[in-house]
């Protein structure tokens, strides 16, 4: 099986849990963030397990090209440079706070993730 749908299966799973997550417990992932905003245990661990994570994922699949592949490319750079930002400046997540309330999430993450996580899902699953 490619690597592609491998990773592409494996978003769709995360985000859609996560996209589920956001909608029936919206105080419990609100109180989540505040917490890792506001202790830097929290944050380190963040930033040490995005930098892994986005290390891995840019190191099996750095694929820059015309299709629906370079999402999971994007992705993955994504995921290192938060956790880089986090381990290196871990007060830039106070530029993001207001989009870890109830209507931030809502209205921020939750389609977001929604829509990524049924993109994933389609190539992953049935493309």
């Amino acid at each position: 099986m490619d690597i592609s749908v491998i990773i592409a299966r494996m978003i769709c799973v995360v985000y859609l849990s996560v996209g589920m997550g956001f909608a029936f417990s919206t105080a419990y992932y609100n109180q989540a963030f505040r917490k890792i905003v506001n202790d830097s245990t929290y944050l380190f661990l963040g930033g040490w397990v995005a930098t892994c994570m986005g290390a891995v994922l840019v190191h099996i699949h750095n694929l820059w090209v015309n299709d629906w592949r370079l999402l999971i490319t994007i992705i993955s750079w994504t995921i290192l440079l938060k956790g880089i930002t986090l381990l290196a400046f871990p007060r830039a997540i106070r530029l993001f706070e207001e989009w870890f309330t109830p209507r931030g999430i809502q209205n921020y993450f939750l389609p977001i993730v929604i829509m990524l996580g049924l993109i994933f899902g389609y190539f992953g699953f049935f493309a």
